[in-house]
């Protein structure tokens, strides 16, 4: 593996816009749980589900910083008797509520979400934060944002892509861009962020010829 990553989250307010003291509440409890004990993905994800009323698959990467939350639901479907319904996020976006309460009646139809941030970022390779939010200043979607970020030789993680561009499944956009013909190697890169608290692998991508012009990037087709 790569040289570590950390990710300092000196500001990092993520919460729906109608959202309940009932729920703010029952997050700060959730974070302040599973910082305490270090938990893995899988643990923070189960602490998650049995503490807070509903959890959505929109807000899951943002709130315990998953890097692949449907597996991680899925493999909790056997443990925890988890109920379901499809809803709207920002206007546009499908997904689904989570919740070991049978009754989702009560739960929203459609959510809106906002997200604040002021991160640092520290790597051996001394890439800081400031090219990837420079990409996301200047590139409104967010496959665009990576595959400018791969032309231009950056590696981005799942947490840059999470942070900076706004991709919840990065390895969806990553295959897509490669069935395109864009070259894309991926490795694991051991990552530490100040909300976690924990030290984990997670998938980093590249150019696969980074070091050359962007346009050799391609496959010849």
């Amino acid at each position: 593996m790569a040289e570590r990553i950390d990710y300092h989250l000196e500001k990092y307010r993520f919460a729906e816009i109608d959202e309940t003291p009932r729920i703010t509440r029952q997050w700060a409890e959730v974070i302040e749980e599973c910082r305490q004990v270090r938990a893995g993905s899988a643990e923070r994800l189960r602490i998650a589900l049995l503490n807070v009323d509903y959890v959505t698959s929109f807000e899951l990467p943002f709130r315990l910083l998953l890097v692949r939350a449907p597996q991680l639901i899925a493999g909790l479907r056997d443990e925890l008797p988890l109920s379901q319904k499809n809803v709207v996020f920002n206007g546009k976006r499908f997904g689904c509520v989570y919740s070991v309460k049978s009754d989702l009646n009560q739960i929203p139809e459609e959510f809106h979400y906002r997200l604040s941030t002021r991160i640092r970022r520290e790597g051996s390779s001394g890439e800081s934060a400031a090219p990837y939010r420079e990409i996301a200043r200047e590139i409104r979607m967010p496959r665009e944002r990576l595959k400018q970020a791969l032309e231009s030789g950056l590696a981005v993680t799942a947490l840059d892509g999470l942070f900076w561009f706004g991709m919840q499944r990065i390895a969806a956009d990553v295959a897509v861009l490669r069935k395109k013909g864009m070259r894309i190697a991926t490795a694991e890169v051991p990552i530490w962020d100040s909300l976690t608290a924990t030290l984990r692998p997670v998938p980093v991508y590249r150019c696969a010829q980074s070091g050359l012009h962007p346009e050799n990037c391609h496959q010849d087709v």
